[in-house]
């Protein structure tokens, strides 16, 4: 992701306080490697929980077909085995990171993976082999030096590809072939949304398009507030039965009918502050629905909680987040920008156990992704080429793996197979 302003992540968390009764103790789930310490100074940054924390059956998933796994942007509670160990490396293509500071999220179905390159060239590959299957090149997006590759997303037989030029793309999966192109005005950094035979995708000047997915006719769309100030990047709609949920860079939040685009209600998490122009209002953390609610992470220290069908705001907390976070049972865990890890009761919004995690080395600023919850497990990897495991029920480290890698993307997961993407193009495969 890149600011479009001066940077100043990582600078804001309010502490959080609440009751607790008790937690069970749990068996240690190892990860291989050495232990060694990850929070920034010492045990008096982490609340210890005292309360029952429950949690969902880990559940084996097949796919990981659109960012953060499915229509609802739900992560949830996946299955892996018991011990994780890195089986192999696999070069996916040349990211240069330092000319972008923008990494597109792989998409995953059927043993094949779909990534591009920062020269605008799209792949499909087999993981099981590691062969190329196909790879074209987006020759407009090529010929512009600007542009970039918004996000990817998959369907049965479809590809869908945004840019930064204002296209989206149709690809056949099977040959790679363009199926049709469609050219808009406002640039596309975030992924589409692909439900029920629709396209959802949100443009950088605050446009919602829904798009049919056999022809690219549009089929309408909605219009936000524009933003002077905001962050390439960000999560795509979240879609539930007749409800598309949808941030803008201003932070407004609107659900709308998915047939038609009619107002369901609205509702706007600006910081207030209109005298200062580099206040973020931005949503880069994804729209999350589960249980018939709506959870909302902000930059601009808010996370917000709605009933999907009418509105109306049950609990909003005092911090900031850019991560993708973790609904299972009763449990919320999310990162905030600061890097520390949160246990929230998914009812209440009271804070059950908190992890400060490292933010600085010799080399500079340390940066998390993640987390993602699988087997009992939560698993974190940063820029410092760290990998740790905690416990979900204290926050306790269960184990920790080095690495020379800069770790760009949080970890995602198909099958019992743990994917993780470093700054020079290349995939780690834990199972």
């Amino acid at each position: 992701m890149l600011l479009q302003f001066s940077r100043f992540l990582f600078f804001l968390l309010v502490t959080i306080i609440s009751s607790c009764s008790y937690f069970e103790d749990e068996e240690d789930i190892k990860l291989a490697g050495k232990r060694e310490n990850v929070f920034e100074i010492d045990e008096k940054t982490i609340l210890k929980a005292n309360r029952k924390i429950k949690i969902s059956p880990p559940l084996l998933i097949k796919f990981w077909p659109q960012q953060h796994q499915n229509v609802r942007n739900h992560l949830f509670h996946f299955e892996s085995n018991t011990s994780l160990k890195l089986k192999k490396k696999i070069k996916l293509a040349k990211i240069n990171f330092e000319k972008f500071n923008h990494v597109v999220e792989p998409v995953i179905i059927a043993n094949k993976i779909f990534f591009s390159d920062n020269e605008f060239n799209i792949f499909s590959k087999d993981l099981i082999n590691g062969k190329i299957i196909w790879k074209i090149t987006l020759e407009e997006e090529e010929e512009e030096s600007l542009s970039f590759i918004g996000g990817l997303s998959v369907s049965d037989n479809e590809l869908i590809i945004t840019t930064g030029l204002g296209n989206i793309y149709s690809v056949n999966l099977k040959n790679g072939k363009i199926r049709w192109k469609k050219k808009f005005v406002g640039q596309f950094s975030r992924p589409p949304t692909i439900y029920k035979n629709k396209i959802f995708a949100v443009s950088d000047d605050n446009q919602l398009l829904c798009l049919d997915l056999d022809s690219g006719e549009l089929n309408w769309s909605h219009v936000g507030s524009i933003e002077e100030v905001s962050i390439i990047g960000g999560a795509k709609p979240a879609v539930f039965e007749k409800t598309v949920v949808v941030s803008y860079s201003s932070g407004e939040i609107y659900a709308l009918d998915h047939n038609n685009g009619n107002i369901l209600w609205f509702d706007s998490a600006m910081s207030g502050n209109f005298f200062n122009r580099n206040i973020v209002n931005d949503i880069q953390s994804p729209l999350t629905i589960e249980d018939n609610l709506v959870y909302v992470p902000t930059f601009s220290d808010n996370f917000f909680v709605y009933r999907i069908k009418d509105g109306k705001k049950l609990w909003n907390l005092k911090f900031s987040s850019i991560n993708p976070f973790i609904i299972t049972g009763e449990i919320i865990y999310v990162l905030d920008i600061t890097g520390k890890l949160l246990c929230l009761d998914k009812k209440t919004g009271k804070l059950i156990w908190a992890v400060q995690l490292r933010q600085k080395n010799k080399e500079g600023e340390i940066f998390w992704r993640g987390p993602l919850l699988t087997s009992n497990k939560l698993l974190l990897a940063s820029s410092d080429g760290s990998v740790i495991s905690l416990s979900p029920y204290s926050g306790k480290i269960l184990s920790k793996l080095r690495y020379s890698e800069n770790f760009v993307l949080s970890p995602f997961q198909v099958d019992k197979r743990i994917f993780l993407v470093t700054s020079e193009g290349e995939m780690f495969i834990f199972e």
